[in-house]
């Protein structure tokens, strides 16, 4: 068991998202969050709450367990979050995609100028480069309540870029991880859902991002789309947040072939905390064998580890990829889980299950940081 806690670097959160579509100041502690958050019919309202004002559906986003505060308690002192905003017709599971890519565009943007404004603020700091990341690894050595959450900025689904002619701009914003895909069938090609491969204009815009020293994020393809990627880009690949497809059923999660394909290229993988990432007995294709409630514990997310840590032969290629923020909450999150503090439990888990110091270490940061410096080297 780890005597003191570790820096943990979370390779998949949408704070944005959670923060704008959701209307959630994640700058308070979560049990402010949770007072003040538009209660589930028939719960009294809070003074703030715009309760009467949403759409009915909307109340499904769950418990709120994500917050900077929090972040900070359980030295989660590192992020990959997203801008996210994808094309997609709304369907009955999901109803926050845009009709156009104008519009996803726009949404791209609030959440950049929202991250600009956390910045601004001293509650993040961009890590643009290795000098960016070393320094706030040092910064988390000996943190205090003050210290500033090191944001690497990506992109969950492509949409919001415009073109090949906008990557450059983008990068100069700070992006540094981009995965072109998302649900459904996007501007660029077929996502999580589909079946079917890039449409021809994704093979300009991938020109584009090599151009820079971008990442190519392979969560969320479609198979046909995972091996395109694969055929077509040189540069780093990482999977952030995706788990193991001999244990979960669904085309949403990694084949062992595709496990292989990732770690075999140097690329990380981040592992999810939800129930739809976890049970078995559910397949993520089919939303029928969906449960209402998480059944699993933090252990489950092991159970993923050992599979890629065996099939790989060390565990230099795993790291945590939580999605604690993405469309759900508590609800749906492991059963002994309250909030984003308690990964710091999750490494005690790892620790109960065997795992070495070095090897909770390279899970915790160490491998995400390896990744990303050999990216920008």
């Amino acid at each position: 068991m780890p005597s003191q806690p570790i820096l943990i670097i979370d390779g998949h959160l949408d704070m944005a998202f959670n923060a704008l579509h959701h209307r959630r100041d994640l700058t308070q502690d979560i049990l402010t969050l949770r007072e003040r958050e538009d209660p589930k019919p028939p719960g009294p309202s809070h003074p703030d709450s715009l309760r009467e004002r949403k759409r009915p559906e909307s109340a499904s986003r769950g418990t709120v367990t994500v917050s900077l505060p929090q972040m900070r308690e359980g030295r989660v002192g590192i992020m990959l979050s997203t801008i996210m905003s994808r094309v997609q017709t709304p369907t009955p599971q999901l109803d926050d995609g845009m009709r156009n890519q104008l519009a996803s565009h726009a949404i791209g943007q609030s959440h950049l100028h929202y991250y600009k404004a956390l910045e601004r603020e001293g509650q993040i700091t961009f890590i643009r480069n290795s000098a960016d990341l070393d320094a706030s690894v040092a910064a988390w050595q000996n943190p205090d309540d003050n210290t500033p959450i090191g944001l690497i900025l990506s992109m969950e689904s492509a949409d919001p870029i415009l073109g090949p002619d906008q990557v450059q701009w983008w990068w100069d914003q700070g992006l540094r991880s981009v995965g072109l895909t998302h649900f459904g069938a996007n501007t660029w090609g077929k996502g999580t859902g589909t079946r079917g491969g890039l449409f021809a204009v994704a093979y300009p815009l991938l020109d584009a991002l090599a151009a820079t020293d971008i990442a190519l994020d392979l969560t969320h393809a479609s198979d046909i789309v995972f091996w395109q990627l694969l055929d077509y880009w040189q540069g780093p690949v990482h999977a952030s947040h995706c788990n193991c497809r001999a244990l979960v059923p669904g085309q949403r999660h990694l084949s062992d072939e595709m496990i292989k394909a990732i770690t075999d290229r140097g690329g990380v993988i981040g592992m999810v905390f939800a129930e739809a990432m976890l049970n078995p007995q559910l397949n993520f294709d089919n939303p029928d064998t969906w449960p209402q409630n998480a059944r699993r514990p933090m252990s489950a997310v092991v159970d993923h580890i050992d599979h890629i840590c065996q099939l790989t032969g060390n565990c230099n290629h795993v790291a945590i990829g939580s999605d604690l923020d993405g469309g759900f909450g508590r609800e749906m999150a492991p059963i002994d889980y309250n909030t984003i503090a308690d990964l710091q439990r999750f490494l005690d888990i790892l620790a109960d299950r065997g795992y070495s110091a070095n090897d909770i270490e390279a899970i915790a940061h160490g491998n995400l940081l390896n990744f990303f410096r050999q990216a920008w080297s």
